[in-house]
């Protein structure tokens, strides 16, 4: 048995799509069922789903709309000095981006700020709007931050800078003291559609300015919305799917390098910026100044793009070895906490790069599915800082705010935060996350789940059907790429592929299905052929050397069968660890015990395990049932060690012995060092044979052995060859080879369950 790492939430769709709406839309069985899984089952919803223009507000329903064009248009009338003030992940800068042409096109004095993450943290900063001002700014617009900068802004309006605030993150119970707020979410106006991005408020900003917005614009929200990972449905869905369309028939020179420097050539899709776009604008700012990236941005000349791309790049290979680096240190401590219980992992450590820990701590959640907070503790600042990942049923803002009093400072959501403390606070807030993670386990199921949108059958799992659920693309946030579940497929073939084999490959079902399934290269070692699983994930076409195919990217599997594994082959190790509590070993009676979790065959055993290796091969098979019907086993590994095997060589017949006796007789006195061969080819067997007929007959006192000289026992009775212990023992042999080494393993599999059935 494997056992699943989700619990697979299977979507039950209460309504239907009705036969009038599927036959107008042309929706395949396979797309119907997806449509009706995620609740959209109503023809409008459906038409903006697949034609992706129909949902796209007017930006005057913005709140302070009006106020804030009003505002930048007079600053441009008087050539006031503009700034616009942005963030240093990808939504910010494509942000900036937007603003900062947008006012450019219209001939405003403008110029644009980055804050730096390590020295002035996120949002409006006190001494760069102080730097703004001495410098002669008259209007500060931000983007992608200053809902809750509430100290600065009224500070830097006191002094007769005015502020517009443009942004998307979380309200506050209140507002700051701005000239005029843009944000959908703002509480006295009622904006349709409540979680735009960043890049797509200032994208509304730029519509109400610009009487034809740059069509490259929508491609940079798009860029935004998806790195941003906000919901992906109504406008934002709109947006994404016009501007993936823009950066595919006219990709603007800033993303046409990052793409080279990649080495990508495919086509753009929400895929493309959420792993090859996306995370290189952000590691510019994870390391450094995020002004590279703008810089990259707003360069039209492809020359200057690709240098400016160069060093981003640079950036990025260096952030995904600090996150490798500091990735293995934190899983190590992960597990140490793991193994003491710990329901939240704080992992701290001196000289962790702080703007990679939010990487680092979703990959520690991947692997755990615990709420994880991974802390740089700071010797020089005297503070310990870092971010936080959660998991769906705790909130890292609710179980933060109950500690505040450890903590200095934090801001965050429901799934991530980011944070600053005192180093001396670390251990007592540990202890605190930990004991309130404890009484929420009392009402509150900790395990991960996952939705499982359809239930589907291997004939389902074609290209034409695969390509008919790209019409549902782009997939995101809220609307996420179908998941499907394929039960009792039979495993035909399973390797381990990559770095370390690190990776896991299967071929599956009646079709040879092609499987994947990263990151659980391990798994190789618990399946074996012909073992039905169950496995949930997405699909996708594989194309290679011009030939496509079906390909299933498993997200989970689960075998709720007994699994009998072969390792019989010498090429094969279980690899377990040592002292491993979940494995029990069998050995043969003569073997010595290496510990305490391993018993003779026939032995009791006390406990049940998950896993049991037969390592040795039985003395009998009786001993082996006894043992079959004794234990509770999901998963059985055959290894069956032994010296050497007697079942090819088989048992002399009976005119054999007797052959053998009349030619001991007629010598009266045999010296097997002289005389051994010629008996060995007189009889036409081989030496091995030979020894096993002396020790019958010497264990039945026909002859008697000293020194190597043979003698016949006269006084000796006559007594049947089949009665020796010696020649029974053979014959259990042979037939604990035969049936343990020899058999087909579907056949000896299956007989090993059966024996089971009788526990």
């Amino acid at each position: 048995m494997i056992k699943s790492k989700f619990n697979w939430d299977i979507q039950t769709p209460e309504t239907e799509i009705s036969e009038e709406v599927a036959s107008k839309f042309k929706l395949s069985p396979i797309v119907k069922k997806i449509l009706e899984s995620k609740g959209f089952i109503a023809e409008d919803t459906i038409d903006s789903i697949l034609s992706g223009t129909q949902t796209l507000h007017d930006p005057w329903q913005l709140s302070d709309m009006s106020k804030a064009v009003e505002r930048i248009n007079f600053a441009i009338d008087q050539n006031q000095k503009i700034l616009v003030y942005g963030d240093y992940d990808a939504d910010g800068v494509t942000s900036t981006t937007i603003l900062v042409n947008t006012l450019k096109e219209l001939g405003a004095h403008v110029g644009w700020y980055i804050p730096n993450r390590f020295s002035e943290g996120y949002g409006p900063n006190e001494m760069a709007f102080k730097n703004a001002y001495d410098e002669g700014i008259s209007l500060i617009i931000t983007v992608d931050n200053g809902i809750q900068g509430h100290d600065e802004i009224q500070m830097i309006q006191e002094l007769g800078v005015d502020v517009i605030v443009t942004d998307h993150h979380e309200i506050g119970r209140t507002l700051p003291n701005a000239h005029s707020i843009i944000h959908p979410m703002h509480p006295d106006f009622d904006y349709p559609f409540k979680y735009l991005c960043g890049a797509g408020v200032a994208y509304k900003l730029a519509q109400t300015l610009l009487s034809q917005p740059p069509s490259y614009f929508v491609g940079l929200v798009a860029i935004g919305t998806i790195a941003d990972l906000v919901s992906l449905t109504n406008e934002n869905r709109t947006l994404v799917k016009q501007g993936l369309e823009v950066l595919n028939d006219h990709c603007p020179p800033s993303i046409k390098s990052i793409l080279k420097q990649a080495a990508y050539n495919d086509d753009i899709n929400e895929e493309t910026v959420g792993f090859v776009i996306g995370p290189r604008l952000n590691a510019v700012g994870r390391l450094e100044d995020a002004g590279l990236a703008a810089e990259l941005l707003m360069s039209d000349s492809e020359d200057e793009a690709e240098f400016l791309a160069e060093q981003v790049e640079f950036f990025n290979q260096e952030r995904k070895d600090i996150v490798a680096k500091i990735t293995e240190q934190a899983l190590e401590m992960a597990e140490t906490q793991v193994q003491q219980g710990n329901k939240f992992l704080l992992l701290a450590e001196r000289d962790w790069h702080e703007g990679v820990l939010g990487i680092v701590a979703s990959k520690i959640v991947e692997t755990y599915h615990l709420p994880t907070l991974i802390l740089n503790i700071d010797d020089i600042q005297d503070h310990a800082k870092g971010s936080a990942r959660s998991i769906a049923q705790v909130s890292m803002f609710e179980i933060l705010n109950s500690h505040s009093d450890l903590i200095s400072k934090f801001g965050g959501h429901h799934m991530a935060a980011g944070m600053t403390m005192p180093i001396e606070n670390v251990e007592p807030l540990q202890e605190a996350l930990n004991a309130w993670m404890d009484q929420l386990a009392e009402t509150t199921s900790l395990e991960p789940s996952k939705k499982v949108d359809v239930q589907i059958n291997e004939s389902e799992i074609t290209i034409d059907n695969i390509r008919d659920i790209e019409r549902l693309r782009p997939f995101g946030t809220d609307f996420a790429s179908p998941c499907f579940e394929l039960q009792d497929v039979n495993v035909h073939q399973a390797k381990g592929i990559g770095q370390d084999k690190r990776h896991l490959k299967l071929v599956i079902g009646q079709s040879q299905l092609q499987a994947l399934y990263w990151q659980n290269g391990k798994l190789v070692h618990e399946l074996g052929q012909q073992q039905p699983i169950n496995v949930i994930g997405t699909l996708q076409i594989n194309e290679w050397n011009g030939h496509q195919s079906p390909q299933f990217m498993i997200q989970d599997l689960a075998s709720n069968n007994l699994q009998v594994l072969d390792y019989r082959s010498k090429n094969k190790t279980t690899n377990f660890e040592e002292n491993d509590t979940e494995v029990a070993y069998f050995i043969h009676e003569k073997s010595e015990k290496l510990g305490e979790h391993y018993y003779f065959y026939g032995e009791y055993v006390p406990r049940d395990y998950e896993k049991y290796v037969l390592r040795d091969l039985p003395a009998t098979i009786k001993e082996l049932q006894v043992t079959l019907q004794m234990i509770n086993a999901s998963q059985i590994y055959l290894v069956l060690n032994h010296k050497h095997s007697v079942y090819f060589d088989g048992m002399p017949k009976i005119e054999t012995f007797k052959q053998c006796y009349k030619a001991l007789i007629a010598k009266q006195e045999t010296d097997l060092s002289k005389d051994g061969m010629q008996l060995c080819n007189y009889l036409n067997i081989k030496p091995e044979l030979l020894k096993f007929i002396l020790k019958v007959f010497i264990d039945l006192e026909f002859i008697q052995q000293q020194e190597g000289i043979i003698k016949i026992n006269h006084s000796s009775e006559k007594t049947a060859i089949e009665s020796s212990q010696f020649y029974q023992a053979r014959l259990e042999r042979i037939e604990v080879e035969k049936r343990l080494l020899y058999e087909d393993f579907g056949n000896l599999k299956q007989w090993i369950r059966n024996e089971m059935k009788e526990n």
